[in-house]
């Protein structure tokens, strides 16, 4: 009975989706079969006995759990109990418990080698593994932002066979993200935004891989923004193709940052508090939609913006940057850059500044 059992079990996590419909027909056999000769054999001396009460008896027979509520009594009763609970049903159950969990822990081993489907929704999606720490920080920034606390990210990338660490609302999909079928396990159609990480410092290839990403992504959800992290400032011609990708330039800014804080101590400090997600009052934007007063400068906007503890530091028009606002108005579809403790859409904006 042993090695038959065990040659079962061999079969059974060999041919999973048979193994487990016949698993399921088994255990339907013994608790109806025993739920019958039960009621059968023994309503004569129960006469309160029902069909209800004998399925609750197989079920609670099968599962070993035996409350004593109620048993067999009948030497039919009985012989229906031996076969279909001890022999077959507690078999199965047994068999079927072990290959349930055999596919708990296939799956969460699936999972953290990244070669499963997350079905993730309205998700992020980082894609590149450059190092551990890297990536966490960016997760824990991300996931400061009220908006984002619930937010779920997909990490894509090749650079790992496991992920290294776990944290709730954070899968990996393994596998080339110059592959189009990796971005379908990672959902990308259902995503909000993209995070492409450089390959590494020490990559002199990694903007033509990073810019690859970016025209896939694309290609796949032409709507999908992406934000590229570029380490050579001269390789923006890789990017021309990309309508929608913004351009981190890292190492640049990191260089300007310790340049200023040469000549100017404190940059540094207040540069990290303004991009920062964990202290309060960050650099946040908000595009102008319409209604925005007519002939408003921008110089006034500031003024008003001020009295509500929002500090305008700059705007951008098209491709052109300004922190001076002389002779510029407040026109649709330029987009403010402030200082602010809560992010704001246009009409909290507008509400500011005709208040």
């Amino acid at each position: 009975m042993v090695y038959r059992l065990n040659r079962l079990m061999r079969q059974l996590r060999q041919r999973k989706s048979l193994g487990i419909g016949l698993l399921l027909l088994i255990l339907v056999v013994s608790i109806v079969g025993n739920a019958l000769t039960f009621y059968f054999f023994d309503r004569a001396s129960k006469p309160d006995l029902t069909v209800g009460d004998a399925f609750w008896y197989s079920v609670i027979s099968i599962a070993t759990i035996g409350y004593g509520d109620l048993s067999s009594t009948s030497v039919g009763a009985r012989i229906g109990t031996a076969f279909f609970i001890v022999f077959v049903g507690l078999a199965a159950f047994t068999s079927a418990v072990s290959v349930g969990i055999d596919w708990l822990l296939e799956l969460r081993d699936k999972e953290r080698s990244g070669m499963g489907s997350p079905g993730a929704k309205n998700h992020l999606l980082i894609v590149n593994f450059p190092n551990e720490r890297r990536v966490r920080q960016i997760i824990d920034e991300y996931l400061q932002e009220p908006s984002h606390r619930k937010a779920e990210i997909v990490i894509v990338t090749d650079q790992i066979e496991f992920l290294p660490f776990t944290q709730l609302r954070v899968s990996f999909v393994r596998g080339s993200p110059l592959e189009e079928e990796t971005y379908h396990r990672a959902n990308v159609r259902d995503a909000r935004q993209a995070l492409i990480l450089s390959t590494g410092y020490d990559d002199p290839n990694s903007d033509s891989v990073v810019a690859s990403i970016a025209s896939i992504l694309e290609h796949l959800k032409p709507e999908i923004r992406s934000i590229a992290e570029v380490l050579n400032s001269e390789h923006e011609l890789l990017f021309r193709g990309v309508k929608n990708v913004s351009l981190v330039y890292t190492f640049r800014m990191s260089n300007n940052l310790i340049v200023q804080e040469a000549q100017d101590p404190g940059v540094n400090m207040l540069t990290q508090a303004i991009t920062s997600n964990q202290i309060e009052g960050t650099l946040v934007s908000t595009r102008v939609g319409k209604g925005a007063e007519q002939s408003l400068s921008y110089k006034e906007a500031a003024k008003r913006l001020l009295d509500h503890e929002v500090n305008l530091v700059g705007m951008i028009r098209g491709e052109d940057v300004h922190v001076r606002f002389d002779g510029l108005e407040v026109t649709e579809n330029d987009r403010l850059v402030y200082i602010c403790s809560n992010r704001m859409d246009w009409e909290t904006v507008r509400s500011l500044l005709t208040s």
